[in-house]
Parts: C-alpha cells; structure tokens; sequence
C-alpha cells in the first residue's frame, strides 16, 4: 500500500515510539510513524478509522496552500523573501562534496551535488532560517517597545504548519517562513505573539487587546491562515 485517499503514504518504523502516530506532511502526504516491532499489516485498518480524519484535515491544509502530492519539487531559480524585500537568484554549480551556499548581493550561489535535492533544500531552509533571525529580532524589539508588550527571547524554527508560539516564560518562537509572507502579515504575526505575553489563551480580553493595536486584525487571520500557499514546496 503505497497510496491513501489519492496521497502518497510513508510508513516509518522509530525506535522510540510507543504508539501508531497518523499524520499529514507537506510535501510529502501521509506519514505513519508505528513502533519498531509493529506488524504493519495493521496500517490499513488504522488508516480506515483516520479516513473521514485525514480527508477533512487534508482538504483544509490545501485549502491554505500546503502540498500534499508528494511530487518532488524542482530546485528553485530565486528565492524571494517577501518579508524583507530580497529576492535572490540561485544559481548552481554541479560538482562532488558538501553543499555549500555563498551570498553575493542578491545572488546566491549553491555548489554541491545538484542531485543531491534534499541536501540542497535543507541548505537552503537553513539560509531562510537565518535570514529570519536577522530581519525579525528588531522588528520584534521594536514592536515591543512601543507596545510595552516585553518578551524574554525570540527563537526561530522550521516547522510544518504553525507560524508562531509564546511561552509562560515570555519566550517567542516564529516559524522561518514567515519571510515568504508579506511584511504586513509578519507584524501581525509579531502582533499576536506579543499580546500572548499578557494572556496565554485565546480570550476575549486577548482579542480586546489585539484590536487596540490593530483594529482590523480579523482581516490578517484571515490572510495568514491562508498563507501556506505562498511558501514554496522545497521548503522544510
């Protein structure tokens, strides 16, 4: 059984897990991760009891944009973050070794083994990671002061489908691909983060919040949870 509900399916053996874990990857469709003796000739059966599951949940993840083919994407001619204004152009040099990314202006240079596709996208998450960081840790200071809203740290990760997180402890965690959104949604973004230093939930003294600093911001959760059609399907 390679296929469900017209979706690439994996089944990953892990050493660790305790228990048959379901789940939707973009990029790659449907995951089964099941303990190392499991007897996957149960998968199917499991798979049954997830259908009406998988089929909603994967309908509103495409919906918002997410892939769910499993159709390897092609190595990217640019990179435009959108979130700071840069869009590069990737250029590639085919040659034996570790892949390497080399930033000239706009121009960015991958040397490796252009086969190697998953190295590649993985290096070029990582540049998006870090360009993340740099763009965002004084826009997020500033915010914060201006909004005496203050946090503890800010913390970037490359995570499937959350775009951002607060901690009890004041600390922010954004996903790296904000920077392929449109700046107005990544303030917003910072925005929401930010008045959760005051309430961890989603209350109505929460929202009362938000709205003071932005009045129309039921317009941007809107914009932004449709967003993961805007971050291109390399990314991971």
């Amino acid at each position: 059984m390679t296929e469900f509900l017209d979706m690439p399916l994996t089944v990953k053996p892990h050493p660790r897990a305790k228990r048959v874990l379901v789940k939707l990857v973009p990029g790659k469709g449907i995951e089964v991760v099941v303990p190392k003796r499991f007897d996957t000739r149960q998968v199917p059966a499991i798979l049954e009891e997830k259908r009406r599951w998988l089929r909603e949940t994967s309908r509103k993840m495409m919906e918002r944009g997410y892939d769910l083919s499993g159709t390897p994407p092609e190595l990217p001619t640019n990179l435009d973050l959108k979130a700071c204004g840069r869009d590069y152009a990737i250029g590639y040099v085919d040659r034996p070794g570790r892949v390497r990314i080399t930033e000239n202006g706009l121009r960015l240079m991958v040397t490796g083994p252009k086969e190697d596709r998953e190295t590649i996208f993985d290096a070029l998450s990582k540049f998006t990671a870090a360009k993340a960081r740099e763009f965002v840790l004084p826009m997020l200071d500033s915010m914060s002061r201006r909004l005496d809203l203050p946090y503890s740290a800010l913390r970037v990760r490359r995570q499937k489908t959350r775009w951002g997180s607060c901690s009890a402890r004041g600390t922010i965690s954004i996903n790296a691909k904000l920077m392929f959104l449109p700046v107005e949604l990544v303030e917003h973004l910072l925005l929401h983060e930010l008045c959760h230093t005051r309430h961890l939930n989603h209350s109505p003294q929460y929202w009362k919040l938000v709205a003071r600093h932005q009045p129309d911001f039921q317009r941007y959760e809107r914009l932004l949870s449709k967003a993961g059609r805007l971050v291109p399907a390399w990314f991971g």
